[in-house]
C-alpha cells in the first residue's frame, strides 16, 4: 500500500466509525484493509477503544431531597438556630456575662 493511502484512511477513519462517510469512501477504506494489515489493526483498536467509551457507567444512586424533603430541613435548620439561640441567651443571663 502507498503511504499517501494509509494516511488517507487514517484521517478518514474517525468519520468511518461513526458512519459519517459515503458509500464510495466506505467501499474505498475496506478495500484498503483487505490489502493492509497496519491500518486493519489501527481500525480494530479504534473500535475497542470506542465500545468501551460507549459502555454505561455503573450506576450511581443520586442523593435527590424533594420539595417536602427541602421543607422539613428548612424547618430543623431553623428549629437548630432557635435552640442554640436560647442556649446562648440563657447561659449569658444566668452567668451574668453582660
Amino acid at each position: 500500500m502507498s503511504k499517501f493511502e494509509c494516511e488517507l484512511v487514517n484521517d478518514l477513519l474517525p468519520s468511518y466509525i461513526e458512519k459519517k462517510t459515503s458509500s464510495q469512501t466506505n467501499q474505498f477504506i475496506e478495500e484498503h484493509f483487505r490489502s493492509c494489515d497496519e491500518c486493519r489493526e489501527l481500525y480494530e483498536a479504534m473500535i475497542e477503544e470506542v465500545s468501551i467509551k460507549n459502555q454505561p457507567m455503573p450506576y450511581k444512586k443520586k442523593f435527590r431531597i424533594n420539595s417536602i424533603g427541602k421543607m422539613i430541613l428548612i424547618v430543623l435548620g431553623y428549629l437548630a438556630v432557635v435552640i442554640i439561640g436560647l442556649v446562648v441567651f440563657t447561659y449569658i443571663m444566668t452567668n451574668g456575662v453582660i
